[in-house]
């Protein structure tokens, strides 16, 4: 990846797993630029990068299906709609956050969900602005979710819960720790 010159292996990789290392915007920008046909686009908890290089990601991975940014500080809304909006295939997103000073708000939530409308898998664990609006967009437009991590968001309420199991019959998971909320009247109609 130094200099000019592009590794002949670049252009065929299609799962690419950066998990907790400290990273550079130029060379996740580099790594962005010579890898085309990446799917599978892993950063959890790495670091000492921008928004930036994940804006070109909506750029340079337009065949991204597969979505992880957890624990990334450098994750905001702009840089996140950018991703769904180029890249409508993606069937999974994991964008949890472990410290809870997440910069992903509800309305980008029911942006994400409108762009991708095919998501099987979203965590959203630790997320703490995400309300009952955009969990009703989530039920509502991707249909064809089957795993759904809502932890530890205290502002969702019952009827939300509620709302989940009924509009998506295909779930198979649901994670929902944390939840101070959350009575019997959800947690039965989860079991039915």
């Amino acid at each position: 990846m130094c200099g000019k010159t592009k590794p002949p292996y670049c252009s065929k990789i299609v799962y690419l797993k950066l998990a907790g290392l400290k990273i550079s915007d130029e060379l996740l920008s580099a790594i962005l630029h010579s890898c085309p046909d990446i799917n599978f686009l892993i950063l959890d908890q790495s670091h000492s990068f921008s928004n930036i290089p994940i804006i070109e990601i909506a750029k340079y991975c337009s065949k991204l299906l597969h979505l992880s940014l957890d624990a990334c500080t450098a994750i905001t809304d702009r840089c996140v709609s950018e991703i769904v909006q180029s890249c409508s295939n993606l069937k999974y997103i994991s964008l949890a956050s472990l410290y809870r000073d997440s910069n992903i708000s509800s309305a980008f939530v029911i942006e994400m969900a409108r762009s991708c409308s095919n998501l099987v898998y979203l965590n959203l664990n630790g997320q703490p602005s995400i309300n009952d609006e955009s969990i009703y967009a989530i039920v509502h437009l991707c249909v064809n979710l089957q795993y759904l991590d809502l932890s530890f968001n205290e502002i969702i309420m019952d009827e939300a819960i509620c709302v989940i199991a009924t509009g998506c019959p295909d779930m198979q998971n649901y994670f929902l720790k944390g939840y101070e909320r959350i009575t019997n009247k959800s947690i039965k109609k989860l079991q039915i």
